[in-house]
């Protein structure tokens, strides 16, 4: 028997082998009747019981997650659950009961196809994805009016790995961690839920390989490697030795850089540099500890309100968030962003009528600004929490001084209520500026007069510079952060901030991947902040790097001409500093 090689996109590392299990997709064929005009109102009945038991079963499933992957990812359900009380959805669907006589099943079908063909012709892939929400939830409904069990994977008896047209974050969630070794997915892309809970829970895995359900049975022993993006099936014994000495090598650099937890991230010569982490959540604390974080460079706040019920946070809610993580970290330097909702963070339902939720609309401090009360009420949590830690604020998004001293007043004027009301505080908060608009990196002088640090989003600034769509796969390969351009607007950045003696924090994959991280310590950036998981490979890269050989480094990629030219010059370059068996970490 031959060997089978499928290729597609490896979301998270790790190399595995074992017998496939093949899940089937969909609910097979639906049935279409003309409903009897006295049937109708029965039919209707029939639909709204399953949305009941859809809406419970989600409920189940997402108290499940919050114990299995955290309260963050297990609000990744929120998005069915939102289609699900949309009436013009539900309503649709009875008109077609209704009005056209169709049985329930047909009527979903019907409403859900409709749907999804609209999010098909979305540019914007992250938004195209959205459109798997629509049919995991028509699914889940015509399972349950079919009478159909739904798929189980949360029980197995024996280790697999699992290969399915798509998983739906529901069953990724409730995948047996014992004995699901890992999985594959025809569907899918870098940005699916899916993909991000796989990262999250570490279970090995490949999507987006569009046909590997076409070329393996249940049974067939098969081999995977999350990170390269590679699933074999019936592999030879040349081929399973291969990938057993990959997996032993994966093993082995994982324990030693788990030992690397305590070691200073510093060069040779002596160069210190920071490692801090981005999080979301209190939850993820204790992985940012585990991988020895010095501090978190980047707590996005916003998502405090998207665990809110599509409420607004009231003031003790933000108290006792940001005091948790503040207590936790102890004397550590800890960075809070303000909210920056807007784009791929759906708003909560109370701000969806204050502006448009797209990227380059009213989000970061424009929005904060433009809603002075939500405002207040976030920075009154901030403020009162500052009493127990060593906390820094950071205002997103900012594009002009004028933002930064509006900002700077509702700073005070809480302040001075705190004070007069005998609210105790740190009276010497540092504020900082988000450095992710283009226009914002042209003014670091006049912006450094009136901030305390600066902190560099690479993600959003690279994209805006490059005018490409972080995650539209068709222009993926334009998304290139060692453009030429891209390092001298950085280098521009890191210069001023050194010359007017402003901290400069670097967050973004540009931090947490060994490639760009070495060039951008040699611009200029000591203080990375980056996922908890990336922080041992970029303290290796650290310590096996000199500072000066990161500066000349900088200094040549910075007089070569294209992206291409800096990307094999750089690989070049970090392939000579890492030990051989390191030589692809990260």
């Amino acid at each position: 028997m031959s060997s089978k090689r499928c290729e597609g996109i490896g979301v998270s590392p790790g190399v595995v082998s074992g017998r496939a299990v093949v899940v089937e997709r969909g609910v097979g064929d639906v049935p279409e009747r003309l409903l009897e005009p006295n049937d109708i109102e029965a039919e209707v009945t029939r639909f709204d019981q399953a949305i009941d038991a859809v809406r419970s079963e989600l409920g189940s499933v997402e108290r499940r997650a919050g114990r299995e992957v955290g309260e963050e990812l297990a609000r990744i359900f929120d998005a069915q659950k939102l289609i699900l009380d949309d009436r013009s959805f539900v309503e649709t669907i009875r008109s077609r009961i209704r009005d056209d006589r169709r049985n329930a099943e047909a009527a979903v079908r019907d409403v859900a196809n409709g749907l999804q063909a609209r999010f098909a012709r979305i540019d914007d892939s992250y938004l195209r994805d959205r459109g798997a929400d629509i049919e995991t939830l028509a699914t889940h409904l015509l399972r349950i009016l079919l009478g159909q069990e739904a798929l189980r994977l949360d029980h197995l008896e024996e280790s697999v790995v699992v290969v399915a047209h798509d998983l739906s974050p529901a069953e990724t969630a409730t995948l047996d961690r014992e004995h699901v070794l890992g999985f594959v997915t025809d569907a899918g892309g870098r940005t699916s839920h899916t993909a991000i809970m796989a990262r999250s829970m570490e279970i090995p895995a490949v999507v987006g390989t569009h046909d590997a359900t076409l070329h393996v049975q249940t049974g067939d022993r098969v081999i995977l490697d999350g990170a390269e993006g590679v699933m074999i099936v019936n592999p030879s014994a040349e081929i399973e030795a291969e990938y057993e000495q990959k997996r032993s090598a994966y093993e082995d650099r994982e324990s030693v850089l788990a030992a690397m937890r305590e070691e200073l991230a510093e060069t040779p010569d002596g160069l210190r540099i920071t490692l801090q982490a981005n999080l979301e959540s209190v939850r993820e604390l204790e992985g940012a500890h585990r991988h020895g974080a010095t501090g978190i460079g980047l707590y996005r706040s916003e998502f405090l309100y998207l665990r809110a019920d599509g409420e607004l946070p009231d003031e003790e809610a933000h108290f006792e968030e940001y005091r948790a993580i503040l207590q936790e970290m102890g004397p550590a330097q800890v960075t809070i962003r303000t909210m920056d909702l807007g784009g791929e963070k759906s708003l909560p339902t109370a701000l969806r009528a204050a502006g448009d939720n797209s990227l380059l609309g009213l989000r970061g401090i424009r929005r904060s600004l433009h809603d002075a009360d939500i405002f207040a009420v976030q920075l009154r949590g901030l403020i009162r929490a500052s009493a127990y830690g060593n906390l820094r604020i950071v205002l997103p998004f900012v594009t002009e001084l004028a933002e930064v001293l509006e900002a700077r007043k509702c700073i005070d004027a809480v302040a001075a209520d705190l004070r007069q009301s005998g609210v105790a505080f740190d009276e010497d908060i540092p504020i900082g500026a988000m450095l992710e608009v283009p226009a914002a990196s042209l003014i670091v002088e006049q912006l450094s007069d009136h901030v305390d640090f600066f902190s560099v989003g690479t993600n959003d600034l690279i994209q805006y510079l490059l005018a490409v769509d972080r995650t539209n796969d068709a222009v993926a390969d334009l998304y290139e952060p060692l453009h030429p351009g891209v390092l001298r607007v950085l280098n521009a950045i890191a210069t001023t901030a050194r010359e007017r003696e402003i901290p400069l924090c670097l967050c973004g994959e540009v931090a947490a991947d060994p490639l760009t991280a070495m060039v951008m310590i040699g611009l200029g950036y000591e203080d990375l902040s980056m996922a908890p998981g990336s922080i041992p490979v970029i303290k290796n890269l650290v310590r096996h790097l000199p500072g000066g050989d990161a500066r000349r480094i900088a200094r040549e990629a910075l007089a070569l001409r294209t992206a291409a030219e800096v990307e094999e010059f750089a690989l070049a370059e970090l392939m000579a500093h890492l030990p051989d068996d390191f030589s692809v970490a990260g």
